[in-house]
């Protein structure tokens, strides 16, 4: 019986120690496992720790290699040790191409058709055609359908109705007479801000993307 009570006291005791493992407060948030999985490693854009002990005691069970403390986050490499830059006064942003920002309202389609012209040159059409398709498979072609002729699963009649309605009906047939002549520009503006039932893609297509849609929608309407 005594070698039975000395194991429960001993059980009890080992769960004691083991519980306070469990505890945090304060600085202290208690033992980490997979500390990988709570901190990042990386630099932290939003934020700024200079100090290069920060997070030293977290840093011996996620050592980087780097030789300091886990939180410090400071890029050396920078001036001023900022991971974020503020861009200069009057400046704007341009992606890996070199596009600007697309200024043209969505009100000035007619000023966007005549002044708006495709970056894809010739050298670059073959290719930018192919993605086209692709990109226009994906994100048009259930409104427009697969030739453009405005009968996608959207424009199909809903299964089962006896009167054949569509499920939305005036989605525009691209090969149309009425939409044969527009020019990639005035589809790169549609594209961006939509036009009557079709919403506007500018924040899901990126402009470079958009233009090899128009180049592909072009192909559709010869």
């Amino acid at each position: 019986m005594k070698i039975y009570r000395n194991i429960n006291y001993a059980i009890v005791v080992a769960l004691g120690v083991a519980l306070t493992g469990c505890g945090a407060g304060g600085e202290n948030q208690g033992l980490e496992y997979a500390p990988n999985m709570y901190h990042s490693v990386p630099y932290e854009p939003l934020s700024q720790i200079t100090d290069e002990e920060a997070g030293e005691a977290a840093q011996i069970l996620n050592n980087t290699g780097d030789g300091h403390g886990e939180y410090y986050n400071s890029n050396p490499l920078n001036k001023n040790g900022m991971t974020m830059r503020t861009p200069p006064a009057n400046t704007v942003a341009r992606n890996k191409n070199g596009y600007l920002p697309y200024r043209i309202p969505k009100d000035s389609l007619e000023l966007a058709a005549r002044v708006m012209v495709s970056p894809i040159d010739s050298t670059m059409a073959e290719a930018a055609i192919k993605d086209g398709k692709i990109l226009y498979n994906r994100y048009c072609e259930h409104c427009h359908g697969d030739k453009g002729a405005g009968d996608g699963l959207v424009a199909s009649p809903r299964a089962g109705d006896p009167d054949g309605l569509p499920v939305f009906a005036g989605v525009a047939n691209l090969k149309s007479d009425a939409l044969k002549g527009v020019s990639e520009g005035h589809i790169f503006h549609v594209i961006t801000w939509g036009k009557g039932l079709m919403g506007a893609h500018g924040s899901q297509v990126s402009p470079e993307d958009r233009w090899k849609i128009a180049k592909y929608v072009k192909t559709l309407q010869k």
